[in-house]
């Protein structure tokens, strides 16, 4: 006999052949030309995903540098390259389409160089084949670019010049790079197509659907250097620091009145000063922005587009996270003003901090590097 479980499926079998379908008749496709057809999207695919990476690291890299005295003590130095090879980019999947599109192998080869960067300066070219970082061999295979990448890590984190050995057009060369001073967080794409980018007090992250919203670089700058702005004045411990005191009550709630709140204090707390903070993160910002010379008088535009694409933002309101798109519009016109006049008047780019005397570039000190309290 059948059991019951025999029978249940059974039943969702039949149901569902008698369910509603489709009248018209469905175009037959040859599964042959569908496979060429798919192979040709994942070139389209990886191409615009690399164009993407190139685009954030080359808009990214004069921010991480040039901004570098607003990160206090959270500094490493960097080459400005990118590297892969054929098993990094997007997958297995996407393995042949990275040989044809660009000739990459085994072999960790340089995918991109930032204009202007450590690596350009020292002659690395894009399509170079890298052999040794100083005494040490490349590897080869799917992990190779990851330890090629931690071992450029490693050897740079002093700022001392890094020897590269690699193959340009079958000829063998070896290149001195002297690395640039950066902010220690690195600004990594993501793959959601939501029009997001956010911090985590250690990296940037830049969702691709941002990338697509922001059509100009300035716009995608004022984005990157706000996050970057984020995790220079340590917003993510502050919201850390104040959920644990809003949790203290919970708990307190909890076991002296016998209240569960379900975490009601330490969300409240989690979210104190958050339209503070994104001020914050706009105002400091924009002085990254301008430090590395970037077009600020243009960048309070993004705010106006911002609110076509989320109209409710436009609306001030207690209980948002963000402050209003008006609000945060007009502070940027009123910080392009400030920085400006600084900069007629000669004195340092750093932003005001409350109830702090004027102090030099490289004495600027985000409020996480200092001795108060959070």
């Amino acid at each position: 006999m059948y059991g019951a479980r025999e029978l249940i499926t059974g039943v969702v079998v039949c149901a569902l052949l008698a369910a509603c379908a489709p009248t018209t008749q469905r175009v037959r496709v040859d599964s042959g030309a569908a496979q060429v057809e798919a192979q040709k999207q994942r070139q389209v695919a990886l191409q615009a995903f690399v164009e993407d990476q190139m685009r954030l690291m080359r808009v990214s890299y004069p921010l991480l540098t040039k901004g570098a005295d607003l990160c206090g003590d959270d500094i490493r130095f960097t080459t400005g390259m990118a590297l892969a090879n054929q098993a990094t980019l997007l997958g297995e999947d996407f393995r042949e389409s990275a040989q044809k599109a660009y000739q990459l192998s085994d072999q960790v080869q340089v995918m991109y160089v930032v204009p202007g960067s450590a690596a350009d300066k020292a002659g690395i070219r894009t399509g170079d084949t890298l052999r040794y970082i100083d005494e040490w061999a490349i590897p080869t295979g799917a992990d190779a670019v990851r330890q090629s990448l931690d071992q450029l890590q490693v050897r740079t984190q002093t700022g001392k010049p890094v020897r590269v050995d690699i193959i340009r057009k079958e000829r063998g060369q070896s290149l001195l790079i002297t690395p640039d001073r950066a902010c220690a967080y690195p600004v990594v794409l993501g793959g959601g197509d939501e029009v997001n980018a956010y911090a985590d007090g250690k990296q940037v992250i830049v969702q691709r659907g941002m990338m697509r919203f922001a059509q100009s670089d300035t716009e995608l700058a004022l984005v990157v250097s706000h996050e970057i702005a984020h995790n220079s004045m340590g917003h993510m411990r502050a919201k850390m620091t104040n959920y644990a005191l809003g949790s203290i009550l919970d708990i307190a709630a909890q076991v002296l009145l016998k209240v569960p709140t379900q975490g009601l204090f330490g969300n409240l707390g989690g979210n104190a000063h958050s339209q503070g903070f994104e001020a914050e993160a706009d105002y400091v910002g924009l002085y990254i922005m301008a430090q590395s010379g970037g077009n600020i008088e243009n960048a309070p535009q993004f705010w106006r587009r911002m609110a076509t694409l989320s109209p409710n933002a436009i609306k001030s309101s207690h209980m948002a996270s963000h402050p209003a798109t008006p609000e945060r519009f007009l502070a940027l016109e009123e910080t392009v003003k400030e920085i400006r006049a600084k900069q007629r008047a000669g004195k340092p780019l750093i932003p005001n901090l409350k109830n702090a005397p004027d102090l030099a570039a490289d004495q600027f000190i985000p409020p996480e590097k200092s001795q108060a309290s959070p």
